[in-house]
């Protein structure tokens, strides 16, 4: 019966495998071509047993990873049990030859049989304690097939045990045989006391011993069978098929060298080419341009999909899912599996034969890729397979290819689709219109002017060489500074780009820059799908690397390092690229740099580090930074719970600096959260769009009074700079300022997302006056500082010039110890600060409401052309002076060359001048005439509301709404009851 049953069970579930095996396979095949994915063949085949055999991957995980590992440990070498109960279904004695009685395979059995049973139990605690009945969306396992999973741990737990059965009855079968010394306590120093409790010994029971052991035999055989029959009928049983696919998903991962799928990201591969842009006049009319249907997706692709085993680690430590938006990595995964194996019989059947098909597999083939879809969004039941807010919610920070314990490429596929949705449906995001017109257009994405690239060098008391100016190659000095974008323009990264030139300057090391001969690497047009905008500005940089003989390159863009250092390889040109706190790092170590370690640079101080997805994740550079901040005189390093290779994502990545977050909550919030919570008084980062969106995030929270007021972000390179030069490497001593208060009396600003930036970024594009941008040499007063103040520097004692920050002292004029906000005029009833538009404007309006004449309606703030109206699908950031500036009216209408933040209050101003340039934010509400405009009664310096007027000192935002009544008798304010 035993033997009839095994053998029967046995031939139905290889019938069974080889159809499965065969269907897997004919999907997969259904991949595009990806030629680059065989070469060091003795390199890979050694990264998959490093990552197999140690599990390297699945121990970043340590105790998880561990009882995995005796688990899969188990499912090797316990594989031979199952071949041996074949075999003991005729003859109960039998052993493998050779090794069948050898004490070290013995033990071996021994220990994994008792550790894989431990080790199972270990995980079917740990799944039922993180279950998502219990944490919902915190669960990593949200979203994965539990009966699957379930089937899986019951399997492992019956062979693990069966194995220390089996051998236990074996023990006793053996002492009764004609070789007892194979049978003692040292071959058996675990089952031999399961033999001694559960199985019958001694003279008689011989018999009853080989009937278990034949009964044990077959049922490791039925374990055994019924696992693949089961696994066989479920094709999308990635818990299970990684036991065979993982080997060669591994073996084909992107780099031969082994390192994760990161850095670079895959060519634009049309039929396993890359595709070029000077090639694209030679496309064929059906070309693929990114990834539109399932079909389009490389064979590594389709691996991809069929190995995930529902595990979650990317899940668990993805910035968006964490912030409630509707990517999972993993379940992106698992529904572009679930498609392609639904969708294999339709596309492997002629389309002539098709309507053969069920109508399951019609609809299944008929889907759209990327769509609205219907149910869950993160979890599809009709519509599209891949909703497009699941599509543009990845900021391609590489933690789910990082997590990845079998080495699927996330990104790489996510990218793909958004390529395709560019280049050949154009749908994607309003916002990124501005970036690539931006980028194409000026070479920058805030759209600014390329000839005030070099502006963040003047008042340095250096010169700072051009090449093509002053050098005529690279060849004389021994780094290209490249400057980038954001070091250029944003105000906060000029401070960075300005360290950091004192800095080699100090340490006499020789560089030059390219000035505005320099443009945008592409980085976020390429992450945002856009690959032929990417293409030209590689192409042009290239061209000019080439010219001046470019080898060495610093950057302070963790984004330009990335694409510079791994990405150009693509197009012809090999480059050393160091991220400037590597280089900074060295200098110190040589010696060519020393912190002073008294005085007023080495205050005490705590400081956290917030690691960059792309000089972290994507590079591995994690230890130069923190060596830096280490020796800095006076200061503590304090890391982040989440840091290093589990570092939380800013959220600017992929383009999501451009792009507004429209859903869950900020991802920014999220780490500046943390990040304040650790107590430090500074929070360190290296890279520009890093410091924006912590900057942004920090300004919120100490606006809420959540943070304390003197905690401030600052680039490595600021605080490096403070302690060479023994300067004060805090605006506050710690413990100096008072926290925010917690009180209703001080509302934060408005949570709304400036326009023109994503995720914290307010950087106004092609404004004339842009709330980060330095006010021009010639309209600054004598005393401003050289380099425009940033939205968190304490202000110049005179009234900032056009451009100044938003928290910057008022003019003189203004009432005594106001700001911008406690001065405005009187808001329309129910109106906000941004409720005050020129005096044509209707009631209640916003200012952003506020378009030119000619705007077409449904317009957004990007789309609202100025008068006259630029060409169609002109933005609002479009506007070019085509004829001498004159000043803003106040009518409702812009003068060509101003924007909307150009427009003055309607009172005149007199200082500053309101001439060309100025922002609406630079306006003192309260203009110094000399006729006060107020109603008669109200005294001097006091502003009014619709709820009375502001006593001077305070701020729009501490009057006491209607239910609050009066001010107190004394004098003293009172916070308001109410929000």
């Amino acid at each position: 019966f035993a033997i009839v049953v095994s053998f029967a069970i046995t031939a139905v579930a290889l019938v069974y495998v080889t159809i499965a095996v065969r269907s897997i396979l004919r999907v997969i095949h259904l991949g595009q071509p990806d030629p680059s994915r065989t070469g060091n063949p003795v390199g890979r085949t050694l990264t998959m047993v490093k990552e197999s055999l140690l599990h390297t991957r699945m121990l970043q995980w340590h105790w998880v990873g561990a009882m995995h590992w005796f688990v899969y440990a188990a499912f090797l070498i316990l594989s031979s049990a199952v071949l041996s109960g074949y075999f003991q279904l005729f003859n109960p004695s039998f052993a493998l030859p050779i090794i069948g009685h050898w004490f070290v395979f013995e033990w071996i059995c021994e220990a994994l049989g008792l550790l894989s049973t431990i080790a199972i139990v270990v995980l079917i605690v740990y799944r039922q304690v993180n279950h998502p009945r219990r944490k919902g969306r915190k669960s990593r396992f949200y979203g994965s097939n539990f009966w699957q999973a379930y089937f899986v741990e019951a399997m492992v737990l019956l062979e693990g045990s069966a194995i220390l059965f089996i051998r236990g009855a074996e023990f006793n079968l053996g002492q009764l045989g004609d070789h007892p010394d194979r049978f003692t306590r040292f071959h058996f120093p675990i089952s031999g006391y399961f033999g001694d409790v559960l199985f019958p010994s001694g003279p008689g029971a011989e018999a009853a011993l080989e009937n278990i052991i034949v009964a044990i035999a077959m049922m490791k055989i039925l374990l055994a069978m019924v696992w693949l029959i089961v696994i066989s009928r479920n094709l999308t049983m990635g818990v299970a098929w990684h036991r065979f696919i993982a080997w060669f998903n591994i073996w084909f991962k992107r780099y031969d060298s082994g390192r994760t799928s990161l850095a670079a990201l895959k060519p634009l591969l049309n039929a396993g080419k890359p595709v070029r842009l000077e090639d694209i006049d030679e496309l064929d009319e059906d070309a693929r341009l990114g990834v539109g249907a399932i079909e389009d997706f490389t064979w590594k692709g389709m691996l991809d999909f069929a190995t995930c085993t529902e595990c979650g680690r990317c899940q668990s430590q993805c910035p968006a899912w964490n912030t409630e938006k509707p990517l999972s990595p993993k379940l992106m995964i698992m529904s572009l599996r679930d498609h392609a194996m639904a969708k294999g019989d339709y596309l492997l059947t002629d389309p002539e034969s098709r309507g053969g098909l069920s109508a399951t597999a019609l609809a299944e083939g008929e889907r759209p890729l990327v769509g609205a879809t219907e149910g869950d969004p993160w979890r599809s039941t009709g519509g599209g397979v891949i909703d497009p807010d699941v599509l543009w919610s990845c900021v391609t920070c590489g933690a789910c290819v990082q997590q990845c314990p079998v080495d699927i490429e996330h990104v790489d596929h996510v990218v793909d689709m958004r390529r395709y949705q560019v280049l050949v449906e154009s749908n994607f995001p309003a916002e990124l219109n501005q970036l690539f017109r931006g980028m194409e257009g000026k070479g920058n994405p805030w759209n600014m002017a390329p000839t005030a690239r070099l502006d963040w060098a003047q008042g340095l008391d250096f010169d700072v060489p051009v090449v093509g100016e002053d050098l005529e190659s690279l060849d004389s000095v021994d780094w290209l500074f490249w400057v980038g974008c954001a070091g250029a323009y944003e105000d906060r990264a000029k401070k960075t780009t300005r360290a950091v030139a004192e800095l080699l300057n100090i340490a006499g090391v020789s560089f030059g820059v390219l000035g505005n001969g320099e443009t945008c690497t592409g980085d976020s047009a390429r992450r945002a799908g856009n690959e032929f905008v990417f293409q030209g500005l590689a192409a042009q940089n290239i061209e000019t690397f080439k010219e001046y003989r470019v080898k060495k390159v610093v950057s302070t863009c963790a984004h330009c390092f990335n694409t510079l250092k791994n990405e150009y390889k693509e197009f012809g040109i090999e480059l050393e690229v160091v991220h400037h706190t590597q280089l900074l790092n060295r200098l110190v170590r040589e010696g060519r740099l020393t912190p002073v370690k008294d005085g007023a640079g080495a205050a005490k101080r705590s400081i956290t580090y917030h690691d960059p997805c792309y000089i972290g994740r994507h590079n591995q550079v994690y230890s130069p930074p923190r060596e830096l901040l280490g020796i800095l005189p006076g200061a503590e390093f304090v890391e982040m719970e989440r840091n290093s290779e589990r570092s939380f994502c800013c959220g600017a990545g992929g383009a999501r600096m451009w792009m507004e977050e429209k859903l869950g909550s900020r991802i920014n919030m999220n780490r500046s959260t943390e990040a304040a919570g650790t107590g430090a008084d500074q929070i360190a980062v290296g890279c520009p769009f890093c410091r924006v969106m912590l900057s942004d995030g920090l300004s919120e929270l100490q606006d809420k009074g959540q943070a304390r007021a003197e905690v401030e972000v600052l680039d490595v390179a600021q605080m490096l700079l403070a302690s060479v030069k023994g300067e004060p490497a805090t605006k506050a001593g710690p413990g100096t300022a008072a926290p925010a208060p917690a009180s209703p009396a001080a509302p934060a600003v408005p949570a709304s997302p400036a326009p023109a930036a994503a995720g914290g970024s307010t950087a106004l594009a092609g404004s004339p006056g842009s709330l980060f941008d330095s006010p021009a040499p010639d309209a600054a007063p004598a005393e401003a500082p050289a380099s425009g103040g940033s939205l968190f520097d304490a202000p110049a004692p005179s009234a900032p010039a056009s451009g100044g920050s938003l928290f910057d002292a008022p003019a003189p004029a203004a009432p005594s110890g106001g700001s911008l906000f406690d001065t405005p005029a009187a808001p329309p009833s129910g109106g906000s600060l941004f409720d005050t538009p020129a005096p044509d404007a209707p009631a209640g309006g916003s200012l952003f409401d506020t378009p030119a004449p000619e705007a077409p309606s449904g317009g957004s703030l990007f789309d609202v052309p100025s008068e006259p109206a630029p060409a169609a699908g002109g933005s609002l950031f479009d506007v070019s002076p085509a004829e001498p500036t004159a000043p803003a009216s106040t009518d409702g209408e812009i003068p060509a060359g101003q924007s909307l933040f150009d427009v003055p209050a309607a009172a005149p101003v007199s200082e500053p001048s309101a001439g060309t340039g100025v922002s609406l934010f630079d306006v003192p509400a309260t203009a110094p005439s000399t006729q006060d405009a107020r109603p008669a009664g109200e005294a001097q310096g006091v502003a009014t509301t619709p709820f009375g007027p502001i006593p001077e000192g305070q701020s729009l935002f501490d009057v006491p709404t209607p239910e609050s009544a009066a001010p107190p008798a004394d004098g003293s304010s009172a916070a308001p009851a109410g929000p």
